[in-house]
């Protein structure tokens, strides 16, 4: 089987266990899950993984996912924390994805795929800097039928560009656009607001 990637799961969700290990593995990544936080660490200096996943249940305390965050923020690998704790308590600019476990279900296998295999080319690639807020944005996208990848900070907005193309860029908070800008050096780049409608970009979308 194909090698696809690098992937370490640090993993004190039980019910998951079995799910990530035959899924992952099946699609040919490979997975290194772990409840040992010593291990998990001692072993990313190591072996580079491609992506850092997090998947807490649904006791664990948001200090310690917190703790776990701030461990980690100098990291240049993409991060993934799986949980149902409230964005606004555990966020930290570092963190590329936050999903709850329904979310993970939907969407994991293609963030996965988009830093480890690429040739994406989903139409809108959301740079959400404020993954506190509802995002109005995304869902009028979403349910418009547009394809898009959400990710919360620019460093691993270009991971993914470096492999998928998407139709446009959408960042929501201006502060960064012109900087952004020179970096993606992408010429559909948008500012847009959690608040507005897809509608409003939608004439640039292929």
């Amino acid at each position: 089987m194909q090698h696809v990637g690098n992937i370490f799961l640090y993993n004190n969700n039980q019910n998951n266990k079995n799910l990530y290990h035959h899924n992952l593995k099946e699609m040919g990544y490979f997975l290194f899950d772990t409840d040992n936080l010593h291990k998990f660490t001692l072993y990313n200096k190591e072996i580079t993984p491609d992506v850092i996943l997090f998947d807490f249940d649904n006791k664990t305390p948001s200090e310690f996912i917190s703790s776990l965050e701030h461990r980690f923020e100098r990291t240049d690998v993409p991060i993934i924390v799986i949980s149902e704790t409230p964005k606004a308590l555990i966020y930290d600019p570092a963190i590329s994805h936050y999903l709850t476990h329904d979310d993970a279900k939907k969407h994991l296998n293609n963030i996965l795929e988009s830093y480890c295999i690429g040739n994406k080319h989903h139409h809108i690639l959301y740079i959400n800097l404020k993954p506190y807020e509802k995002s109005l944005f995304k869902k009028s996208a979403e349910e418009k039928g547009y394809t898009i990848f959400e990710v919360h900070n620019i460093k691993s907005a270009s991971i993914y560009l470096k492999k998928n193309t998407p139709s446009v860029i959408c960042i929501n908070f201006r502060p960064v656009i012109d900087s952004s800008q020179k970096l993606f050096s992408f010429p559909k780049t948008f500012y847009v607001e959690n608040t507005q409608n897809v509608a409003e970009i939608e004439q640039f979308i292929n």
